[in-house]
């Protein structure tokens, strides 16, 4: 499939970036820690859709805006860092590899996570070829869809209804764990792209429902994926009794609410000048096996 060599490409050079822009210094364990999740491995989504996003709006040149579509994943780094901990979801593995505080102690994986957030933003703001108020604006939509309004809800939510099943939750938890986080790298590429507010608009919308389809799809995995492609073990959502769609919804239906899902984001985006990467994207959200 050609989407799948595209996004391995695209990894590839997503990594040589994490590479340049990696902090150094000391206490050396705090930065080894940090290090050491960021070069873990992973798809790479999020900043491969700042970069996407940009260039579907018709921008050419994308050096100027890599370091901020490095930020996003090491904010994504830092989340899942802070999931990965004894008091979130308890995880040993993440991408076949012993999660950071099983490496480097608690304490020092919660500061690495704390570590990358602040350094993420201090990148973004550094950045010299994009305009300040540009800059401003990107900042604003990190942090309101990773933050308290994004991200932290949907993990405190998805925290507090453990052990419940409702209906009326689920697409909160979903919305704000996952789908805005991939939302604003959506929106954040239209805005250093030059987008005019009708396409920021529309890919917000794709970015939203590809971020929906794409948590329905890590659901579904956990309950029938392969660990060892995944890296990671199955059906812990099922076991802790976590809000889930196929807890919710069963297998199927979840399947078929993941492809409308995907089918609205592919309309949205078909005003954009160059839509044909994003909508491979999307489709490539729900058959993946990672």
């Amino acid at each position: 499939m050609r989407i799948r060599d595209f996004l391995a490409k695209q990894a590839t050079f997503i990594n040589k970036a994490i590479e340049k822009y990696t902090p150094k210094g000391v206490p050396e364990k705090l930065f080894d820690a940090m290090s050491y999740s960021l070069k873990a491995g992973g798809k790479r989504l999020r900043p491969i859709l700042v970069l996407e996003s940009a260039k579907a709006v018709g921008k050419e040149d994308i050096s100027d805006i890599i370091d901020i579509a490095v930020a996003t994943e090491f904010i994504h780094t830092y989340s899942l860092i802070h999931d990965d901990l004894p008091a979130m979801d308890d995880d040993d593995l993440r991408r076949g590899k012993p999660t950071c505080h099983k490496v480097y102690g608690e304490a020092i994986a919660i500061l690495a996570g704390d570590g990358l957030q602040s350094y993420a933003f201090e990148l973004i703001s550094s950045n010299q070829k994009v305009s300040p108020d540009k800059l401003l604006r990107v900042i604003n939509i990190l942090s309101h869809g990773t933050g308290i309004y994004g991200m932290v809800a949907g993990q405190a939510a998805d925290i507090l209804h453990e052990k419940e099943n409702s209906f009326d939750d689920i697409e909160f938890i979903h919305t704000h764990k996952t789908a805005k986080f991939i939302q604003s790298c959506c929106e954040i590429g239209a805005v250093l792209g030059n987008a005019k507010e009708e396409e920021i608009k529309a890919l917000s919308k794709y970015g939203l429902y590809i971020g929906l389809a794409f948590q329905i799809q890590d659901d579904i995995l956990d309950e029938i994926g392969d660990e060892k492609k995944l890296g990671k073990k199955t059906q812990k959502d099922k076991n802790k009794n976590k809000l889930t769609y196929p807890s919710v919804f069963g297998l199927e239906k979840s399947k078929e609410m993941a492809k409308d899902y995907i089918e609205k984001a592919k309309e949205e985006i078909k005003i954009l000048k160059n839509p044909e990467i994003l909508t491979e994207i999307a489709d490539f959200i729900i058959s993946r096996e990672v």
